[in-house]
């Protein structure tokens, strides 16, 4: 087979990120092409321990949740509080397109590695910084979370589920991935823009910016009469545009259909013909307001009880009726339309047991050019050596650090 070209080829990254946002961003530039440095500091980024809270391996042979969000970097520790670690970063940028941070501003400011600071000296770099909260403003300073910044105050949190429920609590940085998209998205505009005027620019987003964007239906919603955004589970808007309870414990949503011009079909499919000329189910509004909505959902919820889930999922999808089964995430790596797609792909790891892992890939793909096969992530400081000796230290110059603790 032809290998295919990266489409990202020839633009070099400097990395100086931690946990999940912001290092998933380089690390999809990474896998279509660009070469990432991550600068970690001599301890490494606290996602290489990130395993022991989500109960997954996270040793330097097998640490898939790292993996995810770092396959194919290359990997330099430094101590930046020294001038030397400093010297070496600073080189590093000058010859990056792009240079990806998530450390606060003051602290980049402290240390000369602010936008400001580094635009005079690299007129031509892409700079890129993601917050949790935005750079103004009275959260500015606070540090920011997936959970606390994308979730709990962008309003997902509150309104996802039956008002008075114990909040539910989402998959660890699942707004940081979805974030990550919005970064790259910002930094490949800017990437093309260079291209046009040889100049560079700041991009900058944050948890906070990206859980509204990803809420905005809600957040506009909510300004009109509905203020809560998840209704009683028996008085839905549209008892066709609902989830369902199925004989076998699982449940299954139809979605996206349209009440009034689907109503004699479902009326058909789910043996409930006589709603079609009862002035009761007339339209949405008509059931909402005389409260029949409440007894067509519990003639529902009665009905999908009598078939299993997968029975539902096929006599629904036979009829072209928009539907699906809520599937458990310990599914979705067996599930053959991921497989099939190459969406989810094994990762053989060089622990002793050789282990296999299902992976989740960039979800892109392009018809004349590929993508980097993953590759498991290995210790701290793994291409330290080999960084720094190609930017012209010597062996005996890289020992001497290591010796001062500059490097790892």
């Amino acid at each position: 087979m032809e290998k295919k070209n990266l489409p990202l080829e020839g633009v070099k990254v400097v990395e100086l990120a931690s946990v999940v946002a912001a290092p998933t961003c380089a690390r999809v530039l990474c896998a279509y092409g660009a070469e990432v440095i991550k600068v970690e500091p001599l301890d490494g980024d606290v996602m290489r321990t990130g395993g022991v809270h989500e109960f997954v391996p996270y040793e330097d042979d097998l640490n898939p949740l790292f993996t995810i969000h770092n396959s194919n970097k290359k990997f330099l520790a430094l101590d930046l509080k020294k001038e030397q670690g400093k010297t070496i970063l600073m080189d590093l940028i000058r010859d990056a397109d792009i240079f990806i941070t998530n450390i606060r501003e003051q602290s980049l400011i402290r240390n000369g590695l602010d936008y400001e600071s580094l635009k005079k000296k690299f007129p031509a770099l892409i700079y890129a910084h993601f917050s949790g909260y935005g750079p103004k403003g009275p959260a500015a300073a606070n540090p920011g979370f997936d959970i606390t910044a994308f979730w709990l105050r962008a309003g997902a949190v509150a309104d996802w589920q039956t008002k008075g429920s114990f909040p539910f609590v989402p998959t660890y940085a699942f707004g940081d991935m979805a974030t990550s998209s919005v970064f790259l998205s910002g930094i490949l505009m800017a990437l093309y823009a260079k291209e046009k005027t040889g100049k560079g620019t700041k991009v900058s987003t944050s948890l906070f910016a990206s859980g509204i964007w990803c809420n905005a239906i809600g957040v506009v919603q909510t300004q009109f009469e509905r203020k809560h955004l998840n209704p009683d589970p028996l008085r839905p808007s549209d008892p066709f545009s609902q989830t369902y309870l199925c004989k076998d414990g699982r449940w299954i949503g139809i979605y996206c259909n349209e009440y009034v011009k689907d109503k004699p079909k479902f009326a058909a499919l789910l043996g409930i013909e006589d709603m079609v000329d009862d002035p009761r189910y007339k339209d949405v509004d008509t059931m909402q307001r005389t409260g029949s909505i409440e007894e067509i959902t519990e003639r529902c919820n009665k009905i999908f009880l009598t078939r299993t889930s997968q029975e539902w999922r096929e006599y629904l999808s036979t009829n072209n009726v928009s539907c699906e089964i809520m599937m458990e995430s310990q599914e979705v790596s067996r599930d053959p339309q991921a497989i099939d797609n190459h969406y989810m792909v094994p990762v053989e790891y060089p622990d002793a047991a050789h282990t296999k892992v299902m992976m989740p890939t960039p979800p892109l793909s392009f018809s004349d050019y590929g993508c980097r096969t993953y590759k498991p992530t290995g210790r701290i400081g793994e291409d330290t050596d080999a960084i720094l000796q190609e930017m012209g230290y010597s062996p005996e110059e890289i020992q001497q650090m290591k010796d001062s603790k500059t490097v790892r």
